[in-house]
């Protein structure tokens, strides 16, 4: 007799991935996945990211994968997941491509993969680094859905759509005819007392009602904020600006340069309640390029922004700034373990 089975049977359950931490010996194997599938120099690429890495601090062991193994019986990475610790308590995550011929196992297999592996480096986090990474973030770009469908079923949650803007070099003024009355933009390194909580204070005010990733606010404490800016380029005080309402710190403008890059960051612009409305953001902002301009004026100027943001893509575009990248911003804060 021939059983029928249901035609709405719910599927067999998958097996959980087995995920282990990547070794010295799999780097080269990881490094694969990690460096962009698509072209034909993926060899060359995995081998210029393991010798760059130490350079920049990244650690390749620092990553959790998915294996498999060849005809040979010789192991290569499936699907991979690292992190790169930052300043700020924060942890960047970087995801294995497809492949180019395609994933093993398809489009599902791969995501629970992913999936798998962003878990195993975020419960690392909460047991073996809980107050060093209280927050892991992910910017994959717009149009990869894959890496944007794992990060959301692993727990990381959408903050907002980034637009990278850059300002082609050129003049820009550093003097302001006036500030209205009752206003005053005071450099960072002319500030007595404690410079970290009047900015501290500055940020916390531009925070209140703000456009810009409404959703981070209270995900971070406003000290590692502060830290993440820091660590931006090179840290110059004599190039960040606070704006006073009488003596209330409301707002600030502060700049980096990176010579690496050989530009200008706009680390952060924001004006509190009480300076909003007065036409103070385009002054201000000019103001800052320009000192920050003094002797690399072939530096272009670069800044993100939250692409809901329409007030301060206006004042950007209004000085010349233009989009030449898009980022989704997806965050997972990290719990203790």
């Amino acid at each position: 007799m021939t059983r029928t089975i249901p035609a709405n049977r719910p599927p067999a359950p998958q097996p959980s991935p087995e995920v282990v931490r990547i070794t010295h010996d799999l780097v080269p194997a990881a490094a694969r996945r990690l460096v962009q599938q698509q072209g034909q120099e993926i060899e060359e690429a995995a081998r210029r990211l393991v010798a760059s890495a130490p350079i920049h601090g990244i650690d390749l062991t620092f990553a959790w994968g998915t294996l498999g193994h060849d005809a040979k019986g010789i192991p290569f990475v499936r699907q991979v997941c690292m992190g790169v610790p930052g300043s700020g308590r924060t942890a960047m995550l970087f995801l294995s491509e497809p492949m180019p011929g395609g994933d093993p196992g398809g489009a599902s297999v791969a995501r629970a993969e992913r999936i798998a592996c962003i878990d195993a480096l975020c419960a690392h986090l909460g047991q073996e680094r809980p107050n060093r990474v209280r927050l892991a973030q992910s910017l994959p770009e717009p149009g990869e859905a894959w890496a944007i469908q794992a990060l959301t079923e692993a727990g990381f949650v959408k903050v907002g759509d980034l637009a990278y803007l850059r300002k082609p070099a050129g003049a820009a003024s550093a003097e302001v005819a006036a500030w209205p009355e009752g206003v005053r933009v005071v450099r960072l390194d002319q500030i007595e007392g404690d410079r970290e909580a009047v900015l501290i204070g500055a940020l916390e005010r531009t925070y209140i009602d703000t456009l810009d990733c409404p959703e981070l606010c209270g995900l971070r404490e406003v000290r590692d904020v502060l830290a993440s800016h820091k660590a931006t380029g090179t840290f110059d005080p004599s190039l960040w600006w606070v704006v006073y309402s009488g003596t209330q710190p409301e707002g600030c403008a502060l700049m980096s340069r990176c010579p690496e890059q050989r530009s200008i960051e706009l680390v952060y612009l924001g004006l509190g309640p009480a300076l909003r409305g007065r036409r103070l953001a385009r002054p201000l902002l000019s103001f800052a390029i320009g000192h920050a301009a003094r002797g690399t004026t072939l530096w272009p100027v670069t800044c993100a922004v939250d692409a809901r943001n329409a007030p301060a893509l206006r004042l950007y575009q209004g000085l010349g700034f233009a989009r030449f990248a898009s980022r989704v911003a997806l965050v997972r804060p990290i719990t203790p373990r």
